[in-house]
C-alpha cells in the first residue's frame, strides 16, 4: 500500500495547530468548548496511532509500531 507521508504530514500539522489555538484560548482564560478540546486532541491521536502502522519491511529504523496505540478521549474525562 503506498502512502501520502506529505498528507499525513500536512494534516498532522492542521490539527496541531488547531490544537494549540484551543490550549491558546484556554491559557489566556478565554471561552472555549470542551467538545473542541476532545475534537483536537482526538485528531492528534488518530494521527499518531495511524503513522504507528507505517513502516518499511526490512528496515530496523522503521518498523511497525502498531502495538503502541493511544486510545481517544471521550467527553466526559479520560478514555
Amino acid at each position: 500500500m503506498k502512502v501520502s507521508m506529505n498528507g499525513l504530514r500536512r494534516n498532522l500539522s492542521g490539527d496541531v495547530q488547531e490544537l494549540r489555538d484551543v490550549a491558546a484560548s484556554i491559557i489566556n482564560d478565554d471561552w472555549y468548548d470542551k467538545a473542541d478540546l476532545v475534537r483536537a486532541v482526538n485528531a492528534i491521536i488518530q494521527h499518531s496511532n495511524v503513522l504507528n502502522c507505517i513502516y518499511v519491511a526490512n528496515d530496523p529504523d522503521f518498523t511497525d509500531m502498531g502495538d503502541l496505540e493511544v486510545e481517544p478521549l471521550e467527553a466526559g474525562g479520560e478514555g
